[in-house]
């Protein structure tokens, strides 16, 4: 029987396809020079404001590092505008997304506000997501006080998915940390990215999520890591990259025009209001003094490097003696990580492990990956919980979010003995761990973390289901009400038939690596 050949449509795809490859060449070394000079933090004088202001706040404190928690949407934008509003010096933001709605307008356009007031605005963005806002970033990079640097960026600018057929491999790893730090001296650290979702300011989603503004020692760990980052040969000037001429105020006006339409709402206000409340007089009193330090992976963490953060993590795991709580959205333990969260749960270790629903996670394949470890995990004595789509919180540390419609876990949270404390924004699945570049702080703070592990305790019940198993070993859904008797289930609740088939098929391939 003769081979069916392909068609001539498929023959033209391919060949297209391959001339636009060829055609996504990387910048030249000159031309990358001639915008990439190295650069590094700019720390203040000890007679500068922001300093004077620090060293009133940390000087009963040596050697501690002041952590204030962001954990409800409106204070973790409202931190972040604040402290871009106080910059004296210099901006570093390093983000995997800033995405183009209305907080990422106002949070771009706040930096060009602190550039035209002369601070130096480094901003560094992995590529994932830039297209809409390229054109934005280079009118960005032309201002005389601020440089944009793309980390391991698509060459084609153009035909962005082409690149992906012969430099998947390079392409596939992405930079997933999250800081902003002011004048080298406060920072925010925490797995949001800039986006109406991660800030209670989307009506239909909202992922919750938690940052921590730190001042003290562990800034100085962050400014070195921004630094090895921003001058890393992955690194490339957004000018090296967009070549094309840019009308700079066209461009600002598109930022004004996002920011002006939504400029009636209720949440610019309140994120205004709020903003102005975050001063020294009353910072001081959310700060938690602890012990802490970095965990940063190398940004050539595909090549030579391991990842410093799971193996950190690992590491403090391993050395539990009661509780771990363990939050990540994305959550796929492999065999490894389910074997070892299994040993320490049957060493007398009360192991929970939160994570997104099916009905929950706005990424339906990675629940593909996660699905398979679920019942040796119950079996482990491994206690699962499960986010719910409509979880809301009302208490003072809105862990489950408060709001939308439609709520999805999106917490980097790890709990240690109700003593140590990971904030950051690595999910404990594949690609956090092998392929992308991960940071967080590492924190030693047991009031802190007694907090955070009672306020998630304390409404864990009721914001997710407990997996357990039925009479026949199979898994069931548990969902516990307040004043009415508990519901079981025997398949993912509140998830349409559609996500429930995209779950099986993609769970069908062989592409646990990736997720």
């Amino acid at each position: 029987m003769e081979l069916q050949r392909p068609s001539a449509h498929l023959l033209l795809i391919l060949f297209v396809s391959q001339l636009l490859f060829a055609c996504a060449q990387r910048p030249s070394d000159e031309l990358i020079q001639q915008y990439k000079q190295p650069s590094y933090t700019i720390k203040p004088g000890v007679e500068s404001e922001n300093q004077f202001k620090v060293n009133q706040i940390t000087q009963y404190q040596p050697g501690k590092n002041g952590i204030a928690v962001l954990s409800d949407g409106i204070s973790a934008f409202a931190a972040r505008i604040a402290l871009i509003e106080e910059a004296q010096l210099s901006i570093d933001a390093q983000y995997y997304m800033i995405k183009e709605d209305m907080t990422g307008a106002i949070f771009l356009g706040n930096l060009i506000g602190a550039a035209d007031r002369g601070v130096r605005v480094r901003l560094l963005i992995d590529d994932i997501n830039t297209s809409n806002y390229d054109d934005v970033l280079k009118a960005m990079a032309l201002h005389d006080n601020i440089e944009v640097r793309v980390f391991n960026p698509f060459y084609d600018r153009t035909f962005r998915a082409t690149n992906m057929v012969g430099d998947f491999e390079r392409l596939n790893s992405r930079m997933h940390n999250k800081s902003l730090t002011i004048d080298g001296l406060i920072t925010v650290v925490g797995g949001r990215n800039i986006g109406d979702e991660y800030f209670s300011a989307k009506d239909d989603l909202e992922f919750s999520d938690i940052d921590a503004i730190a001042l003290g020692p562990i800034v100085d760990e962050v400014n070195q890591a921004f630094d090895l980052y921003w001058n890393n040969i992955r690194s490339y000037p957004i000018e090296s990259l967009n070549t094309k001429q840019i009308d700079i105020q066209a461009q600002y006006r598109r930022l004004e025009q996002q920011i002006f339409k939504n400029s009636v709402k209720s949440f610019v206000v309140a994120h205004l209001r709020y903003a102005k409340l975050i001063e020294d007089k009353t910072f001081r009193d959310y700060l938690y003094w602890c012990d802490g330090r970095l965990l940063v992976d190398h940004p050539n963490k595909d090549g030579d490097f391991a990842s410093d953060v799971s193996t950190n993590l690992a590491r403090v795991l391993e050395q539990s003696e009661q509780s771990i709580l363990l939050s990540s959205p994305y959550f796929v333990p492999g065999e490894e990580g389910t074997s070892g969260l299994i040993e320490l749960a049957h060493k007398g270790i009360d192991v929970s492990v939160i994570t997104n629903s099916l009905a929950a996670t706005d990424v339906a394949a990675v629940h593909s990956g996660y699905k398979k470890y679920r019942k040796r995990l119950v079996e482990g004595n491994v206690f699962l919980y499960e986010v719910k789509p409509d979880a809301k919180q009302k208490q003072r540390l809105a862990f489950f979010g408060k709001g939308a419609s439609r709520a999805s876990l999106h917490s980097k949270v790890f709990v240690i003995d109700e003593e140590k404390l990971f904030i950051g924004s690595f999910n404990w699945d594949p690609r956090s761990i092998n392929l992308n570049t991960e940071m967080g702080l590492l924190l030693t703070c047991p009031n802190l973390a007694y907090l955070v592990f009672n306020a998630v305790h304390d409404e864990l019940p009721f914001k997710s289901y407990l997996l357990e198993l039925d009479d026949k070993q199979q898994l069931e859904w548990v969902e516990t009400f307040r004043e009415q008797a508990e519901t079981r289930y025997d398949s993912e609740p509140k998830a349409s038939a559609w996500r429930k088939f995209q779950a099986w098929i993609v769970g069908l391939l062989p592409i646990e690596d990736q997720l």
